[in-house]
């Protein structure tokens, strides 16, 4: 009988790997655009899954940029705005007083109700005169100095207060709370009408853009829930795609042996014929081109056993002639 494995693998297994490598490697290319990313050199390649979190987190950046940005704005305008109005109020109260000297303003406390009031959640509006002196602040050790002393200090602050002296200015300087954290002021100045007092207004800019970092605490939490869902998706995925590879090998194991049964059954009558078992049944259940091979051994078979039944003839024929 002849060996059929000493050509190489045999019908079946390349039957099976010729199926089942390609859907394997249609499993590998649809799992890789899903969730590997490439980054080799010029080659970017970005999963579907890295592709949805790089476009949350570019999201909330752009939601926290434009959101603050667009609050911060709101917030000058609101310490702005503050300051102008102290700054009428101070002119209409000094209008409704005159011959009042600045030394009876300071000790006025309406006046002080006045000029200090509230800006934002920690800010506050002050008042010094055109040369910087201070008369008016919520912390009384600052009262009656010169703010140029805090140049040293606070350089951008002093850079506000002067552009201030020549006429309304507004600008950022950085200042150093006492748990030593360092965040960004807005200061806005502008004169008193009638008089060389200048309001200054000063808040914390960050206390306005709050509900931006909130937007963006939310996007965080999405990316966190997206980032669980995928997590569970992902193990789904593996489990679903292992029973399917599992399912296929069965599937194409059993088809291509279907197939590749037959032609090993006549493949065994064809070697028994050509050993000279002629009386080797064909036993074949199948249709198409295996049909068709069935009924050529079949034939070949028949048309062989004749040949043998005339030879033997001839041969008994030719031995009776000789007695």
């Amino acid at each position: 009988m002849v060996d059929d494995t000493k050509g190489g693998p045999g019908l079946l297994q390349r039957l099976m790997w010729g199926i089942f490598v390609p859907i394997l490697l249609a499993f590998l290319i649809i799992g890789g655009m899903l969730f590997v990313s490439i980054n080799l050199g010029n080659v970017h390649f970005m999963s579907i899954r890295d592709l949805g979190v790089t476009s949350l987190n570019e999201l909330g950046a752009a939601t926290l940029k434009e959101s603050t940005t667009s609050l911060n704005k709101l917030g000058e305008k609101v310490i702005q705005e503050k300051a102008q109005d102290v700054a009428k109020q101070i002119a209409i109260y000094m209008r409704a007083h005159p011959g009042k000297s600045m030394k009876s303003f300071s000790g006025d406390p309406l006046f002080k109700e006045i000029a200090v009031q509230k800006v934002g959640e920690t800010g506050y509006t002050a008042v010094h005169d055109n040369r910087g002196i201070n008369y008016f602040h919520v912390n009384p050790q600052i009262v009656g100095t010169d703010l140029h002393g805090l140049a040293t200090r606070l350089p951008d602050f002093v850079k506000i207060l002067d552009r201030g002296l020549q006429g309304p200015a507004s600008g950022y300087y950085d200042w150093k709370d006492a748990d030593g954290q360092v965040r960004p002021k807005y200061m806005f100045t502008t004169p008193i009408e009638g008089t060389n007092l200048i309001v200054a207004a000063t808040t914390y800019i960050d206390e306005f853009s709050k509900p931006a970092k909130t937007i963006v605490e939310k996007l965080n939490q999405m990316q966190a829930t997206y980032a669980a869902q995928y997590n569970k998706r992902f193990a789904l995925f593996v489990l679903i795609v292992l029973i399917d590879l599992i399912i296929l090998l069965a599937v194409i194991y059993f088809y291509s042996s279907s197939i590749v049964r037959p032609i090993r059954h006549l493949s065994e009558v064809a070697d028994k014929i050509s050993m000279g078992d002629l009386r080797a049944t064909v036993d074949v259940k199948a249709k198409g081109e295996v049909l068709i091979l069935a009924q050529s051994i079949k034939r070949m078979q028949t048309s062989v056993r004749a040949a043998i039944e005339r030879l033997q003839k001839a041969r008994e024929g030719t031995a009776a002639g000789r007695k």
